[in-house]
C-alpha cells in the first residue's frame, strides 16, 4: 500500500499548474473524549483514527491562474472524492531528499518495529539511511499506511533509529515487511466543507478564497 493513483491538488510543482498559496495550516485532530470530574480532575478516552485538518489559503487569482483549480475542485463533487495534496514546507526531510527523491521510493522495508504505539524503531539506520537522516518537525509516510505522521523526537542508540511520532501507528501489523517513504510528502485528503465559488470581481480576477481539507486513512 504505497501512494494511490489519485489526482494531486494543482500547484506550481504539478503539471498543469496551479497557483501557490498565500497560507497554510496544519492541525492534528485526536478523536476521543474527556470528561471533568468533581474533584478538578478528568477522564479521558483516546480513540483511534487521529488525522490531519489542513486549511489552505489562496489569493486573488488571474482567469489563467484559476483555470487549473477550478476545473479541479469541481470535479472533485464535494468531499466524496480522495485526492492528493503537498504543503510546500512539508515536501522533503530537512536535511534533504532521500536517493532519487522519488515519493515512491521505499527505505528500510523489513527493518520497521514499534516500541510504543508512537514509537517507530528502525534498525541499522546506517545502512538504511545512508547519508541521510531525519529530523524532528520532519513528515513521514510507512510504505504499508496511508496516513502521513510528523516526527516529533528522535533517538539513535546501538544503530537502531527511535521516532517519536505525532500520533499512534493505528496498526502495529502493518510494519511487517514495511519501510519509510520520507520523500516528496503527499497528504491523502477530502474536501472538507463546501467547495469554493469562482467569483469573478469587476476588476476581471476571481476572488481570494479558502480551501479546508481533513485527511482521510482509509
Amino acid at each position: 500500500m504505497s501512494y494511490d493513483n489519485l489526482q494531486r491538488l494543482p500547484d506550481p510543482n504539478t503539471s498543469p499548474t496551479g497557483p501557490g498559496f498565500v497560507s497554510q495550516s496544519l492541525l492534528p485532530n485526536t478523536p476521543g473524549m474527556v470528561h471533568p470530574l468533581n474533584s478538578g480532575e478528568s477522564v479521558s478516552v483516546k480513540f483511534a483514527g487521529d488525522y490531519w485538518n489542513i486549511t489552505l489559503g489562496y489569493p486573488q487569482l488571474t482567469v489563467a491562474e484559476g483555470s487549473t483549480i477550478f476545473p479541479f475542485l469541481y470535479s472533485l463533487q464535494g468531499g466524496f472524492t480522495n485526492f492528493y495534496v503537498q504543503l510546500p514546507t512539508m515536501a522533503n526531510p530537512t536535511t534533504g531528499a532521500w536517493g532519487a527523491g522519488l515519493h515512491t521510493d521505499v527505505f528500510g522495508a523489513g527493518n520497521l518495529t514499534a516500541p510504543l504505539s508512537n514509537q517507530l524503531a528502525i534498525s541499522s539506520w546506517s545502512s538504511v539511511s545512508g547519508a541521510n537522516d531525519l529530523s524532528v518537525g520532519d513528515p513521514i509516510k510507512i510504505s504499508s499506511m496511508k496516513k502521513i505522521f510528523l516526527i516529533v523526537g528522535t533517538d539513535l542508540n546501538a544503530d537502531v533509529m527511535t521516532l517519536t511520532l505525532s500520533s499512534d501507528i493505528p496498526d502495529t501489523s502493518l510494519l511487517v515487511g514495511a519501510g519509510v517513504q520520507p520523500n516528496d510528502i503527499r497528504f491523502r485528503v477530502k474536501l472538507k466543507g463546501k467547495t469554493p465559488s469562482a467569483v469573478l470581481d469587476a476588476d476581471g480576477l476571481y476572488a481570494a478564497f479558502s480551501l479546508s481539507l481533513r485527511e482521510n486513512t482509509l
